[in-house]
């Protein structure tokens, strides 16, 4: 994370957990409108919450984690294709990851969205949380706020982060 803005670093913490599980294969059945691959996404990411909620710790994510206490989150994923996959859950107040669902939350606060490849390389990494901090850096996986207030405040997050790149 060195050389880092600290946002991006911040960032980087929240959705390297939650890469660092999804893809691969499993036994959930898709839902409708999701990817044939969505059941294996969500399955991967559902085994990785537990070791995801022991690992994560709110001072690792300095004054950014007041912004990301209480979110509701959906994690898109997109294949070359065009397919779509995403899985969701809500921050609590330590951001541990809690009601995970294997599917889009009408209630998110936060989008984050990445394609399959990206996904794909960072699980493929020997180091994931530094392959996922490279395509945060890139641009590769974006962050965005939903509704009117959250879409202001992460935008002005992501144009100060720009900046500091």
């Amino acid at each position: 994370m060195i050389g880092l803005p600290t946002t991006t670093r911040i960032a980087a913490l929240v959705f390297a957990g939650l890469l660092v599980v999804a893809g691969g294969t499993g036994t959930t059945v898709a839902q409708s409108g999701q990817a044939e691959w969505a059941g294996d996404l969500y399955d991967e990411f559902d085994a990785m919450v537990p070791a995801y909620n022991d690992a994560v710790d709110p001072e690792d994510y300095g004054p950014l984690a007041g912004q990301l206490r209480g979110e509701r989150v959906n994690m898109v994923v997109t294949d070359g294709d065009g397919s779509q996959a995403t899985a969701s859950f809500r921050l609590d107040d330590e951001l541990r990851i809690q009601d995970q669902r294997p599917e889009h939350r009408s209630d998110a606060t936060l989008k984050l969205s990445t394609d399959r490849e990206t996904m794909t390389d960072i699980l493929d990494s020997e180091t994931p949380a530094t392959a996922f901090q490279t395509a945060v850096a890139d641009g590769d996986i974006s962050i965005d706020g939903v509704g009117p207030v959250n879409a202001v405040k992460w935008f002005l997050i992501n144009v100060v982060a720009d900046l500091l790149r």
